[in-house]
């Protein structure tokens, strides 16, 4: 049960840094999916904190701190450029914004091997 309530802050924050600095990716993939993408990213891993076994948690805990990387890094466009959460516009649209940018796309791609990884886990429990 602790995990899961865990897993629920965790998907709020990582909702809140990416609202923080929304760009035309987020409202394409939000809008234009109708809600299904993020339901997609996050369910699976809210639904994993609540019944998964506690030998499976470090998987979670991996998990939750590759979102929350991807959800400070990865960059979205925007009107004037990329727009990156932790980044400021001007340092955003730079070399830095590009390796910065480069971190949140390897971190997003290992959550997401992590989160069939913990799909697999559950259903085969």
């Amino acid at each position: 049960m602790i995990m899961g309530l865990i897993q629920l802050v965790v998907v709020a924050l990582a909702v809140l840094a990416r609202w923080t600095s929304a760009g035309w990716f987020l409202l394409i993939g939000v809008v234009g999916s109708l809600g299904l993408a993020p339901l997609i990213l996050f369910g699976p891993l809210v639904f994993a904190g609540f019944y998964a076994p506690h030998a499976a948690w470090p998987l979670l805990i991996i998990a939750d701190v590759l979102l929350l990387i991807t959800a400070l890094t990865l960059a979205d466009g925007g009107d004037n450029g990329m727009v990156i959460p932790i980044l400021d516009e001007r340092t955003a649209n730079s070399p830095v914004g590009t390796r910065v940018h480069r971190v949140g796309t390897l971190t997003g791609t290992a959550y997401l091997f992590a989160l069939a990884g913990l799909v697999i886990w559950i259903s085969a429990a």
